[in-house]
């Protein structure tokens, strides 16, 4: 049996959010062959949507959001998107862990169903060369096929110097170079840090955003910042190879390794883009771990990938193990093939502008 539950949350403004649900089941025979290996080439990142509507979501501060329903910024026009390059690193156990300060929630801020609460902590709006995108190659969770230590951030691959900014308001928690505080799996791992406290009404735990491998410092710890402020620069600091911001997204515990959530479901998505996540189910825990999954429209094929360890957490709010971000709207179809080729489950979703469409694939070999 193969099942297909879509789940679409969308968040209508600012006074009440509604989620729709729908459920559908396919039922592919186990003998079904993959009717062709797909034509169109892995996609690293949509550019043709992207230059229609590129330019990210800007908060003015977690008192005021809205969530999921945004009003377009004009477009940055841009030919092309650069290409994602992969960033290597290990992920060793944390042995220490930190207290962190309290931060008074404001009293106007209001929870939705979707928590895409954060802006993109790189911005195009100078420099349309920016890539303020998700590297999909080395994804939160991602093992690239065993090759490394699982992954528990995402990249934003750029230039050094390329002006790092706050995801949202909040007190800057740490800002150093992480030689006496740990912020990551060992010391001088992160090198250059800023980790920043949020907290959001109605939600009980605070939220934490850290910014590691920088090149500059330009926040002190104590330090109030507001969303869009640029608190640092890209650099290649600690256990790094080549510039890049090395983001994540904890939850209660801001210096806790293995408190980290997946920044992709709460990092607001382009306007009339949307977001993919689901839990793929297999005969054996080991047998869903690194599953490839395939999403495709009639132009475009994207790879994702489930979690490829069990110490990797789902949110509270899904349980995922796998997550596609910054999909374009519209109708997609999502297969998981064997080693062999042949179609282990393939159906059809939609993607809705600013939510979460939520996919369950259970599959047998």
């Amino acid at each position: 049996m193969h099942l297909l539950k879509i789940i679409t949350c969308i968040a209508l403004g600012l006074l009440i959010a509604s989620c729709s649900s729908g459920a559908a089941e396919s039922t592919p025979s186990t003998t079904e062959q993959a009717s062709s290996t797909p034509t169109s080439v892995v996609t690293p990142f949509p550019t043709a949507a992207l230059a229609a509507s590129a330019t990210p979501i800007q908060r003015s501060s977690p008192t005021a959001l809205q969530l999921a329903v945004f009003s377009p910024t004009p477009p940055i026009t841009e030919t092309s998107v650069p290409t994602e390059t992969t960033v290597q690193g290990t992920a060793p156990q944390a042995t220490e862990l930190a207290s962190s300060p309290t931060i008074v929630p404001s009293p106007t801020s209001r929870p939705v169903i979707d928590t895409y609460w954060l802006s993109r902590p790189v911005s195009r709006k100078d420099d349309p060369d920016r890539i303020d995108y998700i590297d999909r190659t080395y994804p939160y969770g991602g093992t690239q096929f065993g090759t490394r230590e699982v992954h528990l951030g995402v990249e934003f691959v750029n230039p050094r110097y390329t002006p790092v900014l706050a995801a949202a308001d909040g007190i800057v928690l740490f800002a150093g170079f992480d030689d006496d505080t740990q912020i990551g799996p060992v010391l001088n791992y992160y090198g250059n840090a800023v980790v920043i406290q949020h907290q959001f009404l109605g939600i009980e735990d605070a939220l934490f955003t850290v910014y590691g491998h920088l090149q500059e410092i330009l926040v002190e710890t104590g330090q109030t910042v507001s969303v869009g402020e640029r608190i640092g620069r890209v650099g290649d600091s600690g256990i790094a190879i080549g510039p890049h911001l090395h983001f994540e997204v904890r939850v209660a515990e801001g210096l806790d390794y293995h408190s980290t959530r997946n920044p992709a479901l709460w990092i607001a998505p382009y306007p009339q883009f949307g977001t993919l996540a689901g839990i793929l189910s297999a005969d054996s825990e080991d047998a869903a771990l690194g599953r490839t999954i395939l999403v495709r429209d009639e132009d475009h094929t994207w790879e994702t990938y489930t979690y490829g360890s069990d110490r990797v957490n789902g949110s509270e709010l899904w349980h995922e193990n796998f997550v596609l971000p910054d999909l374009p709207v519209g109708e997609y179809e999502v297969i998981v093939s064997n080693e062999n080729g042949r179609n282990l489950f393939r159906d059809t979703v939609e993607i809705r502008n600013g939510g979460t469409t939520f996919v369950e694939i259970d599959i047998e070999e």
